[in-house]
């Protein structure tokens, strides 16, 4: 008897939908078997050339109705939540789960934790899983691996941990949206407010809770801010212009509290240009690589722990890591007990391709 086959149901086509369908293609234990797009445009299209592979003969639809009415394990979800009622996206995982298919997923990263998310949407979802006999599981790369699997793996070498740091850099310079200026105020005076002036904690609460779990403590407080640095020169990307003395690099921090003190950090800074003009962790010396993500998990424990992840090859690392975070979880979520899982209780495998 050979591997066992997961039927996967595909939904959304985006940046990381897209590269996440390529990988269900190129899998010999994965069967697409539906894919649901929202542009019409995209409707009757053959979904392997809608990602730029060889086509394999099956063809995107629009038709919520007669995605959920397949007959697959497993929907690798990837329809975006921006701009959506959060009651929508919940109805159609809902629904989805009671029609007796699994769940992966980046969409709304809050749910990466379920413990932390309003028992009003985690109700809907497990009652869901009921109906369905079907799992459900939520994670990406941040939120998701860096921000609990990463830290919590590196944190299983030490004892007597005092704190935690993890650092991450990412470069937008290839980012085409306009939007994305908007939302973190790129090209505007350090003093003038971003769209997102505070990102709050959002998706960031449940990694904060997950890892509190593994360390046996809880937290006082949980505190979010936003730093920039700005432009040493002119510059011209994609989605928009950068000129001198205007925001080119902003960083938000959250910060967990345990009598008065912080200690679990995680921060992650954008940069919209190829340079790097700030002091902020991690550091890079010379002139980066912005196809290279970088994320640094400092432990004052014993031992002391020190770790450099690097992503790279391909143009979009992060893109790439979140959509294989999620596709590498589908047989694992397909074979587990019904409910929501976490990276606490979910294990996530890579996938060999040796030639052979």
């Amino acid at each position: 008897m050979g591997p066992k086959t997961y039927r996967v149901a595909h939904y959304g086509t985006g940046d990381t939908g897209a590269q996440a369908l390529r990988e269900v293609i190129a899998r010999s234990d994965l069967e697409l078997v539906a894919h649901l797009v929202h542009t019409p445009e995209k409707a009757g299209r053959d979904s392997g050339e809608l990602v730029g592979v060889n086509p394999v003969g099956l063809s995107a639809t629009t038709d919520f109705a007669e995605f959920l009415a397949c007959d697959a394990d497993c929907v690798a979800y990837f329809a975006t939540d921006f701009g959506r009622e959060e009651s929508q996206v919940i109805d159609e995982m809902a629904a989805i789960l009671a029609s007796g298919k699994n769940i992966v997923t980046s969409t709304m990263p809050a749910l990466s934790y379920p413990p932390q998310v309003p028992r009003e949407i985690t109700d809907r979802l497990e009652d869901g899983c009921k109906a369905g006999n079907s799992s459900f599981f939520c994670s990406g790369i941040a939120p998701g691996y860096t921000t609990d699997a990463f830290i919590i793996a590196c944190g299983s070498v030490s004892h007597a941990i005092k704190s935690i740091t993890l650092s991450e850099r990412v470069f937008m310079a290839t980012y085409q949206d306009p939007m994305v200026f908007n939302y973190l105020g790129f090209g505007r005076p350090p003093d003038e407010p971003a769209m997102v002036e505070s990102v709050g904690t959002g998706g960031f609460l449940g990694p904060f809770l997950a890892v509190a779990k593994t360390l046996g403590t809880t937290f006082d407080d949980i505190r979010t801010r936003r730093e920039v640095a700005v432009a040493d020169a002119d510059y011209t990307c994609p989605a928009g212009a950068i000129p001198e003395g205007t925001v080119a690099t902003v960083r938000f921090v959250h910060e967990a509290f345990v009598g008065g003190q912080p200690r679990v950090t995680m921060s992650i800074v954008y940069s919209m240009i190829d340079k790097v003009v700030d002091e902020w962790a991690p550091v890079i010396a010379g002139t980066p690589d912005v196809n290279v993500r970088t994320s640094q998990v400092v432990i004052d424990g014993t031992p002391k722990v020190d770790v450099v992840l690097s992503l790279s090859g391909g143009d979009q690392p992060g893109v790439d890591a979140t959509a294989g975070r999620v596709v590498n979880a589908i047989p694992n979520v397909c074979d587990a007990a019904p409910g929501l899982y976490s990276s606490l209780d979910m294990p996530v495998w890579g996938r060999a391709d040796f030639g052979n």
